[in-house]
């Protein structure tokens, strides 16, 4: 018995359905039906299992549950969860304005005063998760404090608490954790890997000085399986040894205890790989987009506002990037450049886009794949000329309109996948467009797998998406006309008195 033939018996039993007339409704014969029931056959085709739910009456809960036991099994049940896993992060991947810096600093926060004894026991979660806070946040209000984290990015208070406070850029934040070196569901059904890194996101998007690290194990043998304290934190005063279950652990303030931690850690970051490579894209370090340079194999790019810069001609470059950049003649080179051999790989390029992000551009002039000091919004005629390429474009599909769910996708997401390549791009909280370069492989190949899975049934068609950008289209040009009335208008009735 298969997952969907389950839930099907289930419900043909509880909602006493007659298997005669379902298999008449369905347009199949008694005996497929009773063969798909008992598991021996596959599940037929989408348009059928609706039929079947729409037979049944099924509730919108129970019609859920049906169409997840239908890919269940049509593709099993570890492959579903990765990828549900994955669509989960990409729908909540977090705006810039979401995650707000924290209204105390760590200055108004110094009554959090811990005692220090040489060593002392801590015997309660409630008294870690206090003994913790306290000794980052007086590490905090040093001039350069550094933090040394070794411990797995599960315990959401402690890296809400990181991401919350206005932390000094001059406090350092080294962190190793473990990546499991092979797929692993939690019992939420999540990727260990991609909760982890769902939770050092914020820190990211704060603009926090983090660093992370990572090294390969099976994380349960590595840390659940009787060692005592496998996490430790250090700070340049203190130092806690704790439990993987937070639930106890040991305080240190003796000077050569905290040295000797600090060589403990130094040691295992000799052996681990920083987990992204980090840029803020600035004039001064353009030429750092030549290392996200799409390859000559299948890219597949998620940005909600559609790639436009291949669509950017050299006139409008010209016209459209800052005067006030510094070595602008060089720029425009090198965006030249950039923008062409972008235009020349297309064939090579899947782009999936969004109603939303795509209107976005229409009325506002604004792309956030190009960050905001570097040019003025594109005038109206230069958005025209950009949408009427990309509607050629999407007519020879490269281009793909995503539906629901996907098509609620926050505006801040910018993702590049490919065999040997990938990286997110997104504005961080101070308006800056940071890039995170994969070094560790498991992630790029968790969201290269979604991408290259989605099926024809999550994007619009190719007509419905050109006549999308055609209605764009011609509500711009409506309103340049309407601009330019009112341009020749104004002079008369200056002179126009009543």
């Amino acid at each position: 018995m298969s997952e969907f033939s389950n839930i099907l018996s289930q419900f043909i039993h509880t909602k006493n359905i007659k298997v005669y007339p379902l298999s008449k409704y369905c347009d199949f014969d008694r005996s497929t039906i009773y063969k798909i029931i008992n598991g021996k056959r596959k599940p037929p085709s989408p348009d059928v299992i609706d039929k079947m739910a729409e037979f049944m009456h099924l509730t919108p809960t129970e019609y859920a549950q049906f169409k997840e036991a239908y890919e269940i099994t049509l593709i099993g049940s570890d492959n579903y969860y990765r990828r549900k896993s994955t669509e989960n992060f990409l729908m909540h991947f977090p705006d810039n304005f979401s995650i707000q810096p924290g209204t105390e600093s760590p200055a108004s926060l110094r009554k959090d005063n811990i005692s220090s004894p040489a060593c002392a026991s801590i015997q309660t979660q409630v008294e870690l998760d206090y003994t913790l806070r306290s000794v980052l946040i007086k590490e905090s209000c040093k001039g350069n404090g550094k933090v040394a984290l070794f411990m797995q990015p599960d315990h959401k208070g402690l890296f809400s608490l990181l991401s919350s406070l206005n932390l000094r850029s001059s406090l350092e934040i080294q962190h190793i954790f473990c990546l499991s070196n092979h797929e692993i569901l939690n019992k939420e059904h999540e990727l260990y890997n991609l909760k982890y890194f769902n939770n050092i996101f914020p820190l990211y998007l704060r603009n926090l000085n983090y660093k992370a690290s990572y090294f390969y194990d099976s994380i349960h043998s590595h840390f659940f399986n009787l060692n005592a304290l496998p996490y430790f934190i250090v700070t340049s005063r203190y130092a806690v040894s704790f439990s993987s279950d937070y639930q106890y652990g040991i305080f240190y303030s003796d000077p050569e205890i905290i040295s000797q931690f600090w060589n403990i850690f130094n040691s295992f970051q000799n052996k681990c790989i920083p987990l992204f490579q980090v840029f803020h894209l600035t004039p001064a370090n353009a030429h750092m987009l030549q290392n996200i340079s799409l390859p000559s194999s299948s890219s597949y790019l998620l940005l909600p506002e559609a790639c436009f810069t291949p669509f950017i001609s050299d006139e409008i470059l010209a016209h459209a990037l800052s005067p006030e950049i510094s070595d602008r003649n060089k720029l425009l080179n090198f965006f030249s450049t950039f923008f062409k051999y972008t235009l020349n790989n297309l064939e090579n390029m899947h782009v999936y886009f969004t109603k939303k992000g795509i209107r976005r551009f229409a009325e506002t002039g604004l792309l956030r794949e190009i960050p905001s000091d570097f040019y003025r919004p594109f005038l109206p005629s230069e958005r025209l000329d950009m949408l009427q390429k990309l509607l050629y474009t999407c007519s020879q599909e490269n281009y793909r309109m995503l539906k629901q769910p996907l098509e609620q996708l926050p505006v801040n997401l910018h993702l590049c996948v490919n065999e040997t390549m990938g990286y997110f791009s997104f504005n961080n909280t101070e308006d800056q467009t940071t890039y995170l370069i994969f070094n560790e492989t498991g992630l790029l190949s968790v969201f290269l797998d979604y991408l290259e899975s989605l099926q024809d049934s999550s994007f619009y068609t190719s007509e419905e998406t050109c006549n999308f950008i055609k209605y764009e289209i011609d509500n711009l040009q409506y309103q340049q006309l309407c601009s330019k009335r009112k341009s020749i208008a104004a002079p008369h009735q200056k002179g126009v008195s009543v």
